[in-house]
């Protein structure tokens, strides 16, 4: 099956399925500044990460995890630029990138790393048999690689020009042969060359790591010599945004996202990472026979809801006007200007006749009818544990319920609403926000054979951002930016997705400095600081 992007449930939420806009990786922290010794680092995630092999996994959850043992590449910073990884130098072609290895990388189990691992990694997510759901999203259909191992360089291959894939790469976490040759051994355990050793997992409660001081080929050269590091990193799963607030002012954990009021009770001595999130983010089913098919009804339907009231709701006031479609670092495009000055200003009125011109009239119960079909709409979506998000989804329901909709609202967990839009197909809105990190990344799911034959779960068809895309393709890096920009744009203008929306997560930390780009770990930059 296609590949799938990360449905937003914990931000990161990169969490069901992959992969925020943060203002900051971090560095700084609470403490008195000092690195102590022997202390442990602990994190929380909202979501156990379930499948423990990168190559097989797309969450949010996961991805968090898997950065503190496993490397990529390269890795991206915060404001988009690559820094060197398990390669120290790299060359790139509108369709390649060849990378040379660092020398005597070694695996947690004391093998070495060599060239044809780092491209069997990239084959095994290239190859659909293998159902990869980072295919299409780090690794572009028809990918081919070639490896040197006496040299140490590996070279990526893709069919069309692909200005962003030095970024791609970035993205994907490096597996040891040991785990190349058996995936199911790592769906539980770990077979990386990162600078933790997973020691211990128990799913949906905690996972630990022991350090490897003898680590040197970390972002940007960073090693794990020094002062500061922890004894040992535990990241401990707690669903519960109330509990998680509590454990951080408990000083129980030292690092945790929080959203909603709960995120109100961390006092300011706690360094934070804002995050952007897109929870005000609806999508339409425009497959045969879908009443939000009709381009006019989907516009009636952004016309009809009051943004600002509903974001007010559904935030707790902490809504903000959406700037991209992307919202991960390291998006190198940064973000264009407000798509929400794309979307048409709440008219309800002007929605009733838009309903009326598309041929649906009001019913003597209210509801809208054409052809003796009725109005009816079923919207999923995730609540996240926040019951300010549910209220959210109330009020667009009743909004829409004012025009002459009947609106069927149904919450469900993560895992059945991927199962509903790639596999049934059984909806006609969703309030799933989708998170990626790179404009490239979205075109799988806006693009090309709908669901459940490909990833494009709304069944889109939009000429304008095929276009769009065309002309990014060829273009590296920020001279990309401008057709990217204009494709995210053509999906807003079509009301493809309507970003009515995004919230602000943050994630604090506490009595410790790291950097987390994308809030992924980079376990090098973890030292511990005194009280």
């Amino acid at each position: 099956m296609a590949a799938r992007p990360a449905l937003s449930t914990s931000v990161v939420a990169l969490s069901t399925v992959l992969l925020l806009s943060a203002c900051g990786g971090g560095d700084g922290g609470s403490g008195d500044g000092a690195t102590v010794e022997g202390q442990d680092f602990v994190a929380v995630l909202a979501t156990d990460p379930g499948n423990l092999d990168p190559l097989m996994s797309a969450s949010t959850a996961g991805r968090q995890l898997f950065s503190v043992y496993y490397d990529s590449l390269v890795y991206a910073t915060d404001d988009g630029s690559i820094v060197s990884g398990l390669a120290t130098s790299w060359e790139q072609t509108p369709t390649s990138v060849t990378f040379t290895l660092a020398e005597g990388i070694t695996c947690a189990d004391g093998s070495p790393f060599t060239a044809t691992d780092a491209a069997d990694n990239v084959a095994f997510v290239a190859d659909p048999a293998n159902g990869s759901p980072l295919l299409g999203v780090l690794v572009q259909p028809g990918t081919t690689t070639s490896a040197d191992d006496a040299a140490r360089t590996v070279t990526v291959t893709t069919p069309q020009p692909d200005g962003l894939l030095l970024a791609e790469m970035s993205g994907l976490f490096m597996v040891c042969r040991s785990g190349l040759d058996d995936h199911d051994s790592i769906a539980s355990a770990g077979a990386g060359t990162g600078p933790y050793e997973l020691t211990e997992a128990v799913a949906n409660d905690h996972y630990s790591f022991a350090p490897r001081p003898d680590y040197t080929w970390g972002p940007d050269g960073q090693t794990m010599s020094g002062a500061g590091h922890p004894a040992q990193v535990t990241f401990r799963i707690v669903p519960n945004q109330g509990t998680i607030a509590n454990l951080l002012l408990s000083g129980e954990v030292n690092y945790a996202s929080v959203r909603g009021p709960d995120a109100d009770r961390v006092p300011d001595s706690f360094s934070a990472i804002d995050t952007h999130v897109p929870s005000g983010e609806v999508w339409f089913n425009q497959g045969a026979g879908r009443p939000t098919a009709d381009p006019a009804v989907r516009e009636a339907l952004v016309t009809g809801v009051d943004r600002a009231a509903m974001a007010k709701v559904a935030t707790g006031g902490n809504g903000q006007d959406v700037t991209s479609l992307i919202t991960l670092p390291p998006n190198p495009c940064g973000t264009s200007s407000s798509l929400s000055d794309s979307l048409p200003a709440v008219d309800q009125d002007r929605a009733r006749q838009l309903l009326d011109g598309a041929g649906w009239t009001a019913g003597s119960d209210g509801v809208r009818t054409k052809d003796g079909q009725r109005l009816s709409l079923t919207l999923v979506y995730d609540a996240l544990g926040l019951t300010s998000r549910t209220a959210g989804i109330e009020y667009l329901a009743t909004q829409w319920q004012a025009l002459g909709v009947d609106v069927d609202v149904r919450v469900m967990p993560d895992a059945q609403i991927s199962e509903v839009l790639f596999s049934t197909g059984e909806w006609d809105v969703t309030a799933t926000p989708f998170t990626f990190n790179l404009p490239s990344q979205l075109v799988g799911f806006v693009s090309g054979p709908a669901s459940p034959e490909g990833a494009n779960f709304a069944a889109i068809d939009n000429p304008a951002y095929q276009a769009a895309v065309a002309e990014a393709g060829p273009l590296v890096g920020a001279d990309s930016c401008p057709a990217w920009n204009d494709a995210e744009r053509a999906l807003v203008e079509a009301f493809n997705p309507a970003p009515l929306f995004e919230d602000v997560e943050r994630t604090f930390y506490d009595k410790a400095e790291l950097s987390a780009p994308g809030l992924q770990l980079w376990g090098t930059s973890i030292r511990m600081l005194g009280s």
